[in-house]
């Protein structure tokens, strides 16, 4: 999920390991930890745009990287605030846990079974951010003055706050359409539960409310851990809410199917943005065509509508389907994809279909959320732009508004 969010459930597992140990400090590192994982977007500032592409949510969102690096950040933060416990004694303890981060993060990156370029400045960069953290972290302990008593735990209770905060960001992502490679780098296969939307301010706002209201109470009391076991409860409950409304709008997406005598190979639903009321379901034919269409749980019927054709045309890069770039495409779309010519000889624009449409022109390139263009001049064919096209259709004014309209259901 976004950020914010991730932030949020990695300060309030921490404060549920640490809190009544170490107080505010557990807050503050089950949120680093937490937001960890998603350092991989650095992968763009390095490499090509498929790389970024294939390593987002990658071997950082796993759970071997969870389970090793969470020692190595563990005896980091232990020592960071004085700590002698566990092993690598002494001042060479961060930059040997800064070199074993790195290269932990780098084998586990070069197993991968997908094709990742320049994993070694991709590791290198997301250790070096995570190191500056630490600087940052640091720089404020030493403005606001480093206090008398140091508030601390052993090596093994922080490692225990760097495993529960990290882990459970891959878990969230899991309920999401994007998904996450939980298994990296044993598969390549991305779990997606596709019950909440990426963003949904009903599940971040009140758990935000429930943990800032917890911070201004006194650390270790007990009315600080229930206001922050309520944040965890109350967000774990709205979870298990779209998990239920998961299964009831996949049944009327078959329901739908069956009634217009919709022959499908494969279907898939998720919420749209931002909420859990307005879902969009694409459905792919035999024959290479795509059915996208919305339903609201404020529709007056149980069915989807109306169905917009979308034509597949695979046949536009029936080359190149094994080229690298191609590959990674098929991959991250699961098959879901339209291909349409543009305006500029030799390229195509390939567009994810799993999320639909934002206009009511499949052969409109502004209409698709998600969508790349591929120079076919080349070869292997190789991906020159993300998210091509102007995209007029996706002001916020204009979005926004028809997402409204059509949430308050037909």
């Amino acid at each position: 999920m976004d950020s914010l969010s991730q932030i949020v459930l990695g300060a309030a597992v921490g404060e549920a390991v640490l809190g009544r140990k170490v107080g505010n400090r557990a807050m503050l590192w089950g949120g680093i930890c937490g937001t960890l994982p998603d350092l991989d977007v650095f992968a763009n500032a390095v490499s090509d745009p498929m790389s970024a592409l294939a390593y987002h949510r990658a071997f950082t969102h796993s759970l071997p990287f969870a389970l090793l690096a969470a020692p190595l950040v563990g005896l980091a933060i232990h020592r960071f605030y004085g700590g002698k416990e566990g092993p690598v004694p002494g001042r060479a303890a961060f930059p040997i846990l800064l070199v074993a981060f790195y290269v932990l993060l780098t084998v586990g990156s070069l197993l991968m079974p997908i094709e990742v370029y320049k994993v070694p400045q991709i590791t290198l960069v997301i250790t070096l951010v995570f190191a500056a953290i630490f600087l940052g972290v640091g720089g404020l302990r030493w403005l606001r003055g480093f206090p008398d008593v140091l508030q601390n735990a052993g090596w093994r209770g922080w490692s225990w706050l760097a495993f529960a905060a990290i882990v459970t960001h891959p878990l969230l992502d899991c309920f999401t359409a994007y998904g996450t490679q939980f298994l990296q780098p044993f598969a390549s296969s991305r779990i997606a539960w596709n019950t909440i939307s990426v963003a949904d301010p009903l599940y971040t706002i009140p758990f935000l409310i429930l943990l800032i209201w917890a911070r201004t109470r006194v650390q270790g009391t007990g009315a600080r851990r229930k206001l922050n076991t309520a944040g965890l409860i109350l967000s774990s409950a709205y979870l298990l809410l779209t998990v239920v409304n998961y299964f009831n709008v996949e049944s009327v997406m078959d329901d739908t199917l069956a009634d217009r005598g919709i022959v499908a190979e494969q279907r898939v639903v998720s919420p749209s943005i931002l909420n859990n009321i307005l879902w969009s379901g694409t459905a792919k034919g035999a024959d290479g065509i795509y059915y996208f269409s919305q339903y609201s749980l404020f529709d007056q019927e149980r069915n989807f509508a109306p169905f917009i054709r979308i034509d597949g045309n695979h046949k536009l890069i029936a080359p190149y389907v094994e080229d690298r770039d191609v590959r990674i495409l098929r991959w991250f779309t699961k098959e879901y994809y339209g291909v349409i010519p543009t305006e500029s000889a030799g390229t195509v624009q390939v567009n994810d279909l799993r999320y639909g449409l934002i206009a009511d022109d499949p052969n409109d390139p502004t209409s698709y959320i998600f969508s790349w263009r591929l120079d076919t001049t080349r070869r292997p064919v190789q991906v020159v732009q993300e998210f091509a096209g102007p995209r007029e259709e996706m002001e916020p004014s204009v979005w926004l508004g028809k997402l409204w309209e059509r949430l308050q259901g037909v």
